[in-house]
């Protein structure tokens, strides 16, 4: 996801990219395939990249560990200077040439959920067996209350 600015005139310039690649997340690597397109313009000695970014991201539900894909769209708004910020705000340009793809990773993480689930109504997995509870019932007994939690259970009665 390079742009080559070297020659960027006063005007927008569209672009497109279509990559696939891995990010990490958790104990997994988590497949990408994202889609940007967008302009980029010169404002005074800085770039500024405006974009929509579409992703496909193939992960791992939290509650019950199915593999299943889901699409994340956002918008990418960035600059680029040759002298970055101290606070990390502006992205480093390095031989006039804007390297997109840490900017694309970065806001693919920071607009993950914290909780990725592959339905709202996951059940998750049986804390007894493991069985995968959205499959259908184990019949394993999870009425299990350890004693030395019981006296909690009574705060909670609505008596």
């Amino acid at each position: 996801m390079l742009i080559d600015v070297k020659y960027l005139a006063d005007k927008k310039e569209e672009f497109e990219f279509n990559e696939k690649f891995e990010l990490p997340r958790g104990n997994y690597m988590m497949g990408v395939s994202a889609n940007v397109r967008g302009d980029v313009y010169r404002k005074g000695s800085d770039f500024i990249v405006e974009s929509r970014v579409k992703t496909v991201l193939n992960l791992n539900c939290d509650l019950c560990l199915s593999a299943f894909e889901t699409k994340l769209d956002f918008d990418l708004n960035e600059v680029f200077s040759e002298t970055p910020d101290s606070e990390g705000e502006i992205w480093e340009l390095s031989d006039k040439t804007i390297d997109l793809k840490p900017a694309v990773i970065a806001n693919i993480m920071l607009n993950l959920p914290m909780q990725v689930l592959c339905s709202d109504d996951c059940k998750g997995l049986c804390p007894k067996c493991g069985h995968n509870l959205n499959d259908g019932d184990c019949g394993c007994d999870r009425g299990y209350v350890n004693p030395q939690f019981e006296k909690l259970l009574t705060l909670f009665n609505d008596d």
